[in-house]
């Protein structure tokens, strides 16, 4: 409980100073992510897809704090011990920040968000269906490339490492790359 307190202080100071600078501008970016399962949870999973959805504050012309929600749904591979149509899904709620490197149009940055995801994975085993829902914290690092069309529009391309801290264990560990685009809408 004290995490949560502390992540809610952290953003409420966010929203403040961002409110009180002048020079701050607001993002808006919907993006769209191929996810390949690496580790363990490969054994089982193919490739997935994610949707996401953020809202951020550019501080300067080279921080960013951002946070993030979405969903993520997985494949199952056909050689899998899981049968009758399994599903994984996970809905991902995030912060964190970017470093942008360049100014101008073409933006260069590094991205680190943590946050926590509801996990649910369902299948049959047996004549029993398994409904498994859990909640994790999770952390991605990664980069990738912002380039501006227009002052209020702008595309990007970037490529995560993500770890959702799962028990290796367990089946359905989450650990792998997402790569993709993104469309943000800039404005003060």
């Amino acid at each position: 409980m004290n995490k949560f307190i502390y992540i809610l202080m952290f953003l409420l100071s966010a929203n403040l100073f961002a409110q009180s600078s002048e020079s701050i501008k607001k993002v808006v970016s919907l993006s769209a992510r191929g996810i390949t399962p690496i580790g363990i949870f490969s054994e089982n999973w193919n490739t997935g897809g994610a949707l996401y959805i953020s809202y951020g504050w550019i501080y300067s012309k080279k921080w960013s704090v951002i946070f993030q929600t979405g969903y993520n749904k997985y494949r199952l591979k056909s050689a899998s011990k899981y049968s009758d149509a399994p599903k994984l899904s996970m809905l991902p709620i995030q912060f964190g920040g970017r470093l942008y490197f360049l100014n101008g149009g073409i933006k260069p940055f590094f991205e680190a968000m943590s946050g926590i995801n509801f996990i649910r994975l369902f299948y049959k085993e047996g004549d029993t269906l398994v409904d498994e829902r859990e909640t994790h914290i999770n952390f991605q690092i990664g980069g990738g490339v912002a380039f501006r069309l227009s002052n209020n529009l702008g595309i990007e391309a970037a490529a995560m490492y993500n770890s959702h801290l799962i028990n290796p264990s367990i089946p359905y560990n989450l650990t792998g790359f997402e790569y993709g685009i993104g469309l943000n809408w800039i404005f003060k």
